[in-house]
């Protein structure tokens, strides 16, 4: 199963996403090369995997908050539109999102992220335990087939069969009900002819590639209806599932039918129960596909489950593989200068750090951070960054750079819980060091609040302040340039 959904990634990533000499999300992956040795593929693979499993984190937030949400704003900002759905079927009502962008070398991604469970129905499917029969190539089929009025093979119906040999009743594939109401609500919708535009473009683009995700609820809603797909003629190597927090959705005959054929990348925490609940209480359920585990310690918040501390650790794992493979000498970090257009100013990036008290705040700080200033590098297509104490006008004349913007990163413990606030100050001065705006973005933030969701808010309110006065700045952050795309020639960035 590993060695599956490592080739499907491969495969994946290879036909999506250019390699850039340097890459962080949401942008960031690597290509494939003939000349690869076995230990640099396996590393390629490794950091692929946390990448995509760090941008299916981010979608998979979104469908929470699929209009105001922090996560949302912040794909948008990178050319992901996401479009909130919601399906209804009696008091079955799911709710999704839906996107497609075209990767640098215009190869299309599709996706779904389903909504975890937020509201009285959504606990309602949960609760319902009680299996139904799988099967199926048609969605009608799917449903008479779960209703037990029509076998998954030729023969007598289901209940003709129970009566017949019990046995063989119950060896069949069954899955959660709940979860299954909510896939095939769904499905209803998205292969409705009058609405399933989105998933019929996605299968007329040969090399498109569909991406299912969701947290807890969402994700045992993204397995089933991924293995509906390919059920229903869906190539299983162009879909990928990745879910977070989920349960099982099935039983042992299902896993051992199924699981291999279904690309899923199943992550859960060190200290979320949810996944393993269903098999524990009831012992019928099982898990399959490939487990990746965070490791978040009951230290850091009493309830693990909640989708902003996998939001947390998915940036923190991606950044650890990065880390990997930049020692590796596969990959660069966004570097310190940059000239990739010389038409455009030159911004001096001036960087004030601030000392956070405590080893959890430094660590969440130091990828809080490094996360925020990426954004602002991502932003501008000639910047210099220099570091305090190096005074910033000396630094401005030096380098004769037309804008200096100093950014001042401080977090404050709060006193009263394990809150803490996140301050994000930026000053901008011309070339002759006049100051032309000033102003800060600060958020209360805990684990369980989200630091990265309140890091992709403070970015969001400064961009759009500098947006103001730097008209020549586009709206979103720039593709990293060509030439700094790894090719043939190897470039690099200066």
């Amino acid at each position: 199963m590993q060695r599956k959904i490592c080739s499907l990634l491969a495969a994946l990533l290879l036909s999506i996403f250019s390699l850039p000499a340097f890459a962080e999300i949401p942008q960031g992956s690597v290509a494939f090369s003939a000349t690869d040795t076995e230990t640099v593929r396996k590393q390629k693979t490794e950091y692929n995997n946390a990448w995509l499993t760090c941008f299916a984190v981010i979608a998979s937030a979104a469908a929470y908050a699929p209009e105001q949400g922090g996560e949302t704003a912040y794909l948008r900002s990178y050319g992901w539109d996401f479009v909130p759905r919601q399906a209804t079927a009696g008091k079955t009502a799911v709710h999704f999102i839906t996107a497609k962008n075209s990767m640098a070398d215009g190869t299309p991604l599709y996706v779904i992220s389903f909504r975890g469970t937020a509201d009285k129905k959504d606990w309602a499917a949960d609760f319902k335990t009680e299996r139904v029969v799988y099967g199926g190539s048609t969605l009608a089929e799917a449903e008479k087939i779960a209703a037990g009025g029509l076998r998954t093979g030729n023969g007598p119906t289901l209940a003709e069969d129970a009566a017949q040999d019990v046995r063989s009743a119950k060896s069949l594939p069954k899955v959660h009900k709940g979860f299954n109401e909510y896939a095939d609500t769904a499905l209803r919708s998205l292969l409705d002819p009058e609405t399933k535009g989105f998933l019929d473009e996605y299968r007329s683009e040969a090399n498109a590639r569909l991406l299912l995700t969701g947290h807890s609820l969402g994700g045992a809603v993204a397995t089933i209806v991924g293995q509906r797909l390919i059920d229903f003629g869906f190539a299983p190597e162009r879909i990928q599932v990745i879910t977070f927090g989920a349960p099982a959705v099935a039983n042992k005959t299902f896993k051992q039918l199924y699981g291999e054929r279904l690309n899923l990348i199943r992550v859960t925490n060190t200290a979320d129960p949810v996944p393993l609940t269903l098999q524990a209480v009831l012992r019928k359920y099982k898990q399959f596909g490939e487990e990746v585990r965070f490791r978040i310690p009951r230290t850091v918040s009493s309830m693990t489950h909640f989708m902003n501390l996998y939001l947390d650790a998915g940036m923190r794992n991606y950044y650890q593989a990065f880390d990997a493979l930049e020692k590796a000498g596969v990959i660069r970090e966004w570097p310190d200068t940059l000239q990739s257009d010389t038409n455009q100013p030159v911004v001096l990036l001036y960087i004030k750090e601030n000392s956070a008290k405590g080893e959890t705040l430094k660590n969440a700080m130091a990828v809080l951070q490094r996360f925020m200033l990426n954004e602002y590098k991502a932003l501008f297509p000639n910047y210099i960054v220099v570091k305090y104490p190096e005074d910033a006008l000396t630094a401005l004349r030096k380098y004769k750079a037309d804008y200096l913007l100093t950014l001042e990163f401080e977090t404050n413990a709060s006193r009263e819980d394990n809150s803490w606030f996140l301050t994000l100050a930026q000053t901008l001065s011309d070339q002759n060091g006049h100051l032309l705006a000033a102003g800060s973005a600060a958020k209360r933030t805990s684990p369980e609040a989200g630091n990265i969701l309140a890091a992709m808010e403070a970015v969001r309110v400064q961009r759009g302040e500098l947006l103001k006065h730097m008209p020549w700045l586009v709206p979103a952050p720039q593709e990293i340039p060509k030439k700094f795309l790894n090719g043939a020639s190897g470039s690099k960035a200066n």
